[in-house]
């Protein structure tokens, strides 16, 4: 063993290295260095929805996961997290795996019998579309490279079985959408984070607006597109803090958008998005700038499966990217989610995924998105 070189993993065999290191290392020492998985799975008709997701971080020698279900308001949830080494490259967690079949064509997840929840599956995420890279998400806060991540997304069909309490579920890929992403980088917020930093400057304003959106549309003639977009915004000075916006056509295309400005209705009692309009400004990269609008409404009121217990912010002292023991598993079940006392008792509870129909003349198709709006903003009409 050298001192200065990691350990060799299954990775290190291939001859895909981008420092002077083994795959079990990573080029920062930043403990905000996260690799992560994410989906969302629902029925076309709004029935059923499905998240999974798993976190690997490298410097804080952890790997976690969550996987749940909403049916109607109930979402079941199961978090797992274990020490990352020495099992570097087993992509598993509790009872929760994720296999790559086919790179950007086929994902396989698992979820086994466990003692947190009555939840078991085994699904594979088939592309409707190739993978797409969204704008890198680069951010310096007081001095310091607080967020640099880079992301890809892909839109799929469904297939396999779930079970829930007992009951099994098949899953038809003509009537289930699935979005996936992949992400990696330096991130905030990954563990606890240090109470001996110099505090923000007093008085700001609190007020923050945010959606993130990929959706996926048929043209009557058979040919297949995507609209992707997300955006942070500020009030003055600070303002429009990020935004990358694509048309994604299915031969690999991407046209960049100069802005989106959604006309979104949101339920008041929990900040729902309920439908709307997005108007989307498109360059042919001269002077001359086309406006497209797309329509989209909520596939059922009251879906949307809620991050929080899934460890995207604190949830029961628990966040992602923590040390929570050598072998940990918890899960619950949260009888209604859009109980309003939920989101006064933290307003992170408003994100979720939420899934939508989206149309843009003739072209339909399925989407999801997830938000929040903080404060009063032209974007966000409260109903």
């Amino acid at each position: 063993m050298v001192p200065t070189i990691a350990a060799l993993t299954g990775a290190d065999e291939f001859l895909n290295h981008q420092i002077a290191n083994t795959h079990a290392t990573v080029e920062t020492a930043d403990r905000g260095w996260t690799e992560k998985i994410w989906m969302t799975l629902f029925r076309k008709d709004g029935s059923l929805q499905l998240d999974f997701g798993l976190g690997k971080y490298s410097n804080r020698n952890v790997l976690d996961g969550f996987a749940g279900c909403q049916q109607g308001t109930s979402q079941r949830t199961i978090r797992a997290s274990r020490v990352l080494r020495p099992a570097i490259d087993d992509l598993a967690v509790g009872p929760l795996r994720y296999d790559v079949l086919e790179p950007f064509r086929r994902i396989r997840i698992t979820c086994a019998a466990n003692a947190a929840q009555p939840l078991e599956f085994d699904l594979t995420f088939t592309d409707l579309m190739p993978a797409f890279f969204e704008g890198r998400d680069r951010e310096v806060h007081n001095g310091r490279l607080a967020t640099d991540v880079v992301r890809y997304h892909q839109t799929g069909t469904i297939a396999g079985w779930i079970q829930i309490d007992g009951e099994r579920i098949e899953v038809n890929p003509d009537d289930w959408f699935g979005v996936r992403d992949h992400s990696w980088g330096v991130r905030e917020h990954v563990g606890i984070d240090p109470v001996d930093l110099v505090p923000p400057p007093k008085g700001g304003s609190t007020d923050f607006h945010f959606n993130w959106f990929v959706g996926c549309l048929d043209r009557p003639d058979g040919s297949r597109y995507g609209l992707n977009y997300y955006f942070r915004e500020y009030r003055e000075p600070r303002g429009l803090d990020y935004f990358t916006g694509f048309i994604n056509e299915a031969d690999g295309r991407q046209i960049k958008l100069l802005r989106v400005y959604p006309e979104l209705t949101y339920r008041k009692s929990d900040h729902a998005m309920m439908g709307g309009k997005l108007y989307v400004l498109e360059s042919s990269g001269r002077r001359d700038v086309t406006e497209r609008v797309f329509e989209v409404e909520a596939i059922n009121p009251e879906m949307g499966f809620r991050l929080q217990p899934g460890m995207y912010g604190a949830w029961k002292g628990l966040i992602h990217g923590a040390y929570k023991g050598d072998d940990f598993l918890d899960g619950e079940l949260v009888e209604d989610v859009n109980d309003p006392a939920k989101l006064a008792e933290s307003a992170r509870w408003e994100v979720r995924d939420r899934p939508l129909r989206i149309r843009e003349g003739d072209a339909t198709g399925f989407a999801d998105v997830e938000s929040l709006v903080r404060g009063e903003w032209p974007a966000a009409t409260m109903v």
